[in-house]
């Protein structure tokens, strides 16, 4: 039986450090006493070498001059101001193409390693940027909300080792990322993970972990504290010797990526890594924002993809595209556009059936302007969970959902 869903909780305020350090060994304890609501997963060696690196597009991506209907007369009328000339489309079928600036990815495309997933969404779409981003985040479409995240619960049943996942955007952590027991670092650089003090701090730390047993919680504090220094250790080293930056586009989710291909070569610990892209909320002049976002975006994607194939890790990593909605199918006055509902994901990697999966929805057919979803978010994610991660996703997501044939 799944455990009740809380309430949401009060946004935070300041705690004093004696009383957050008493809740943090508190809050170990009792993490580490409860069972686990789900059958633990073997995560080591084999599948579970297999990585998953989620891109949020923060702001609510806009589906349609991402993947162009470009052979669909009803998108250039609906759209005279904004819209993606088929001569400039990167023309994945008769149909449809891809944003000129995400030519960079045609390499991957045309090697099977990329897979469209057209019409994601889920029933009576919510236009709010923050409670659709919470929906796709948690997983969970019936209020109240579940309050961890899809991955979190994912990690929380079957993540070993002691960073297990790590969000590089040095902004809040992802919803998406929450659990009750693992605890997801979010930092700007990976490069600034580390382990302080030289060979004295190291010796402290062997000496720690060789001291007798005294009591769980202590014994847990001390444990988390002497792997996570070890895993910093083993990050500090992987981007040290790391080689092929040089490859990469200058932009933060360019340089985030590349040293995410190093930690994966590494082997580091982490199973899922996160990273955002935000300004994606294009309500006015659109065209030169997003086009700018598509470049960083195409480039970034491209040059991971090649750096992973390169380095013989592509089959090893599935990267994953989302965003909260797409945009309304007609541009407004502001030659922009407005919240929206259903849009594609991308998918790449090694382990992907490449293709486009799905039908463009229809544009003559709307729902009060928006495109209409045929492919609910959790049936990608139920996909995730079971084809790749090797998890069981009905206790995860809370139901079952008919995966989608793109891995």
């Amino acid at each position: 039986m799944n455990a009740p869903i809380p309430s949401p909780p009060p946004r935070p305020h300041p705690i004093p450090r004696r009383a957050f350090l008493r809740g943090t060994l508190a809050a170990s304890a009792a993490a580490a006493a409860l069972p686990s609501l789900f059958a633990r997963a073997v995560w080591a060696g084999g599948d579970g070498e297999r990585v998953l690196v989620l891109v949020q597009l923060d702001g609510g991506n806009d589906g349609l001059n991402t993947v162009v209907p470009y052979a669909d007369d009803l998108y250039h009328r609906a759209r005279p101001g904004i819209g993606i000339a088929a001569a400039q489309a990167v023309k994945l079928d008769g149909q449809v193409g891809l944003h000129p600036n995400l030519d960079r990815l045609r390499p991957a495309w045309e090697g099977g390693g990329i897979a469209i997933l057209q019409g994601i969404g889920y029933p009576g779409p919510n236009r709010s940027h923050f409670t659709s981003t919470d929906i796709w985040n948690t997983g969970s479409v019936t209020p109240p909300a579940r309050w961890n995240g899809w991955v979190g619960r994912t990690l929380d049943c079957c993540a070993q080792g002691d960073i297990p996942g790590l969000q590089l955007d040095g902004g809040p952590l992802s919803l998406a990322l929450v659990g009750e027991r693992v605890v997801v670092p979010s930092i700007s650089d990976a490069a600034r993970f580390q382990v302080r003090g030289g060979d004295r701090a190291k010796e402290l730390l062997r000496r720690l972990a060789e001291r007798p047993r005294e009591g769980a919680t202590l014994d847990h504090v001390r444990r988390s504290a002497a792997q996570s220094y070890s895993t910093a250790e083993r990050i500090e080293r992987a981007l040290a010797g790391g080689s092929g930056a040089d490859a990469y586009p200058q932009s933060d989710l360019a340089r985030r990526l590349w040293q995410i291909a190093r930690m994966v070569e590494a082997k580091t610990p982490a199973r899922v890594y996160a990273v955002r892209l935000g300004g994606f909320d294009t309500h006015s002049r659109q065209r030169a924002a997003h086009d700018q976002l598509m470049r960083t975006l195409g480039d970034a994607l491209g040059a991971f993809h090649a750096d992973l194939r390169g380095a013989g890790l592509l089959d090893r990593v599935l990267v994953l595209t989302y965003s909260e909605f797409g945009r309304r199918v007609g541009e407004n006055r502001s030659l922009g556009t407005d919240h929206g509902a259903a849009a594609p994901m991308l998918a790449l990697g090694g382990g992907v059936k490449g293709g486009v999966h799905g039908a463009h929805p229809s544009l003559s057919d709307l729902d009060d302007g928006d495109l209409k979803f045929h492919t609910d978010f959790r049936q990608v994610y139920a996909t995730v969970l079971e084809r790749w991660l090797g998890v069981a996703a009905a206790p995860v997501l809370g139901g079952a959902y008919a995966p989608v044939a793109f891995l």
